[in-house]
């Protein structure tokens, strides 16, 4: 009798999964089919890339092929600024970048103010940052759909190993034109250096710079670690990656469509967080292949010389609101 119980029940959990799958088959094979175009930045080697095939995979799997990714990364059409533009235009749908579109969402590359993406989550999920993303919708027409963790920046060069503050000293740095980031590097005593990324190879192995900083992904990624001799393990900024959409486009899919896209998003984070933590011995491997030396540096040092930094220059760059939030979701 036990052994007819335990039959019937398999059975009867075979069919109730059956009736599960049919469900799911029904529901994926009445979603309408739905032509999307994504873009990115970096490489899709990088942990972004990584969660973002699989979101194309699974969009196209699950919903028996009814949505379709048209997929630009590396820059294809073009760097943030440009891809911005065609997003708040309705071109491009979907732009996954580390980059923040305006002043509010550049709040995350402030150096050493972050402990960890739990805070980075902390302020986006504040009624502050709700009020960013729909003064985006308002001016730009564009949405902050989610965060993704992202690989912490580090600093390398051609000089000296950085393990203190007073080695930034005079250091000619290529740093992106984020004023948070810019000026606060400037404070500190380095030469910040306004360029555009796609000429930082070419400026490092000539010396017209000395140094960069970028995450390590984007370091070995684009083979930085060919023409510096040092990489610091400083860990300075904890900007997460973002996923923008076309506001409106997004508001006007499907339901279906839209829920499962976002479902596919909030799978990404933990695949672009995985990735990260994958990537990291290969990216120091690859690192000390090229001989170039690698140095852990005071942490506690570096967060005590940007403080008063920060405070001079926090509330200028990023407003007095904006940068006592992030301070106290920092506690």
């Amino acid at each position: 009798m036990t052994a007819r119980r335990t039959v019937l029940r398999n059975v009867a959990a075979g069919a109730a999964l059956a009736s599960v799958g049919s469900l799911a088959r029904a529901q994926s094979a009445a979603l309408p089919a739905t032509r999307i175009r994504m873009t990115m930045i970096v490489s899709p080697r990088e942990p972004l890339g990584v969660a973002m095939e699989h979101v194309i995979r699974e969009a196209q799997r699950r919903s028996n092929g009814a949505i379709r990714i048209d997929f630009f990364p590396s820059g294809q059409l073009g760097q943030d600024l440009a891809t911005f533009e065609q997003l708040s235009a309705g071109t491009v749908n979907i732009h996954a970048s580390g980059f923040g579109i305006n002043a509010n969402y550049n709040s995350f590359f402030a150096p050493w103010l972050f402990n960890d993406f739990a805070h980075v989550e902390r302020v986006l999920e504040s009624p502050l940052a709700q009020q960013w993303n729909a003064e985006l919708e308002r001016t730009r027409t564009v949405n902050v759909l989610m965060a993704y963790p992202r690989a912490p920046r580090m600093m390398t060069n051609s000089k000296r190993a950085i393990s203190t503050p007073d080695d930034l000293k005079g250091l000619k740095l290529r740093v992106p034109e984020i004023p948070i980031l810019f000026n606060a590097f400037k404070e500190m005593g380095a030469e910040p250096v306004a360029m555009n990324f796609g000429e930082v190879y070419t400026a490092l192995q000539a010396g017209t710079i000395e140094g960069q900083e970028n995450p390590l992904p984007t370091i070995v990624g684009f083979s930085l670690q060919e023409v510096q001799k040092f990489v610091s393990l400083t860990a300075h900024v904890r900007a997460p990656e973002f996923i923008y959409v076309n506001a409106r486009w997004w508001k006007g899919l499907a339901p279906g469509v839209r829920t499962l896209l976002t479902e596919l998003f909030t799978e990404g984070k933990a695949v672009a967080a995985k990735a990260i933590d994958d990537q990291q011995q290969t990216n120091l491997d690859a690192i000390r292949k090229a001989k170039a030396a690698i140095n852990e540096v005071d942490q506690a040092a570096f967060r005590a010389r940007a403080k008063p930094v920060l405070d001079k220059i926090g509330p200028k760059f990023l407003g007095a609101e904006t940068y006592a939030a992030i301070v106290a979701a920092g506690r």
